[in-house]
């Protein structure tokens, strides 16, 4: 093994979003649950990660014990403390590198801000992207290169453990406000991807097509179906709430998602479903029977009596009445709220009205969504950030069954690749054992990744592949822009 863990933290997003709201923690170990969010990443349309405080880690458990790690990552820190990338072995930490207070770049024994054993004699400035590398052996007397930017800084031997072990098996990251972006975690063996490659790019590539799919749409969003952070709006009684999105794909709206923050057996729910009429709500489409109770956090659905059918690129109207006040979950926060909601008083017994009332607009951005059927395409259900998980995905029971999907450009041409990494968020949703491929297939020659066992919550399963296997040589960016990949139930 060469590859070890490689992330842009684009998949995570969108930006603003809290970790413990997104699927980093289908990917890392432990997430933040607080003062950290995704922020804009030093390449445009790419994600970061920032952390506010020293206290507050992201830390990913690598799959064995390694002696010797090399790897990189860029880190944008504003120098209030230090920030940088801690090793550990179980818990314990062995050492740590990153730049302290005054922008110098450190190698501590333990973690952050631990025994100094090497520093730069030159600082950075705050609030500007750097690539930090390191090639570390972890022993009493360890051989240590850290590079910056491309350029050996520190090198040397010093003590590189703390515990009775002389090998890491996780990386964490800490920072003081510090923006974390485009992170790679190699070994020393291999033919390559075996010694630090200079300031790298993690480019996620999304899909755009179908190659060629077996799987079954069951089920896609529509709307506000995730909150960046669990924020919460409090929504009076006799209110009509709507929010305008655009259709994806074709498909048959079936039901309208709410999110209730309060739980209360009296509340009651209609949904609510109205044409654009030139940028307003116009002339109602479809509404559904009573639906009563909510739970705090679980979601709320509210059926069409007739399922309204939609065309790719249409604007649509969704919502509900209710007859209770209660409070709401939102999908922005107080911090970065984007007030699309719109609400009008009506009198609830009355039902949707067959004509949206004047409206007031700039009020919450409440998660809702509306849950949509019969779409002809695949990659449009497993192409969203963040990923819709149950309420958008596809799915299948038959063993062999496999969605291969073609992916947008890389945004540039590289002056080299190291490889190409397929990720895939799955589940099982049924009873006994499934095993899963992750496939990557260039020109006429498909790699299967080795077999992977999903469990009954979401976890990425990934491969990597390090060179072309269509022409057994390195990736070229046509190479990489022409790949189709997916996943197979392999039994």
């Amino acid at each position: 093994m060469a590859d070890i863990f490689w992330d842009g933290f684009d998949k995570y997003g969108p930006a603003n979003c809290i970790p413990t709201n997104s699927t980093m923690g289908s990917e890392w170990t432990t997430v933040p649950s607080s003062s950290a969010s995704f922020v804009a990443g030093r390449f445009a349309n790419s994600l970061a990660l920032q952390i506010t405080y020293s206290y507050v880690t992201a830390s990913r458990t690598l799959p064995g014990n390694y002696g010797r790690l090399i790897g990189g990552i860029a880190l944008n820190p504003n120098l209030s403390g230090n920030s940088g990338v801690i090793f550990g072995d179980a818990g314990t930490n062995q050492c740590a590198v990153g730049f302290n207070s005054s922008g110098k770049l450190v190698l501590w024994n333990g973690g952050l801000g631990g025994t100094q054993v090497a520093i730069s004699s030159t600082a950075i400035t705050a609030n500007a992207w750097h690539y930090v590398e390191w090639d570390l052996t972890f022993a009493a007397s360890g051989s240590y290169n850290i590079y910056l930017d491309g350029v050996a800084i520190l090198t040397g031997t010093g003590n590189l453990k703390n515990s009775s072990n002389a090998y890491a098996n996780q990386v964490i990251l800490s920072g003081n406000t510090c923006n974390f972006d485009d992170m790679y975690v190699f070994d020393s063996t291999g033919a390559v991807n075996n010694a630090v490659r200079g300031d790298s790019r993690v480019e996620t590539l999304f899909p755009n097509a179908d190659a060629s799919v077996a799987f079954t749409p069951s089920q896609g969003a529509l709307g506000a179906y995730y909150s960046l952070g669990g924020s919460t709006s409090y929504m009076s009684a006799n209110m009509l709430f709507l929010r305008k999105f655009t259709v994806p794909v074709s498909g048959t709206l079936s039901s309208i998602g709410v999110m209730p923050e309060t739980t209360l057996a009296s509340a009651n729910f209609k949904p609510a479903v109205y044409a654009d009429n030139s940028g307003s709500p116009g002339t109602l489409l479809s509404s559904g029977a009573q639906v009563t109770g909510t739970t705090a956090g679980t979601a709320v659905t509210l059926p069409l009596t007739t399922a309204q059918s939609l065309t790719a690129g249409q604007n649509v109207w969704i919502g509900y009445i209710t007859d209770t006040s209660l409070s709401m979950q939102r999908q922005d926060n107080s911090s970065f709220a984007t007030n699309a909601g719109y609400t009008a008083s009506i009198t609830y017994s009355s039902g949707a009205p067959s004509t949206a009332p004047s409206m007031s607009s700039g009020q919450s951005s409440l998660q809702l969504w509306g849950n949509m059927t019969g779409m002809s395409t695949n990659y449009s259900e497993t192409n969203e950030v963040p990923p819709g998980g149950d309420v958008s995905c596809v799915t299948s029971s038959t063993v062999g069954a496999e969605d291969r999907y073609s992916f947008g450009s890389l945004s540039s041409t590289p002056s080299n690749i190291a490889g190409v990494k397929v990720s895939a968020l799955l589940r099982k949703t049924d009873s006994g054992a499934r095993a899963i491929t992750v496939q990557l297939k260039s020109g006429s020659t498909e790699i299967t990744g080795s077999s992977q066992s999903p469990a009954a919550s979401y976890a990425y399963f990934s491969a990597y592949q390090d060179t072309d296997p269509n022409t057994s040589a390195a990736w070229t960016a046509s190479g990489v822009n022409s790949v189709a990949a997916g996943v197979k139930i392999a039994s």
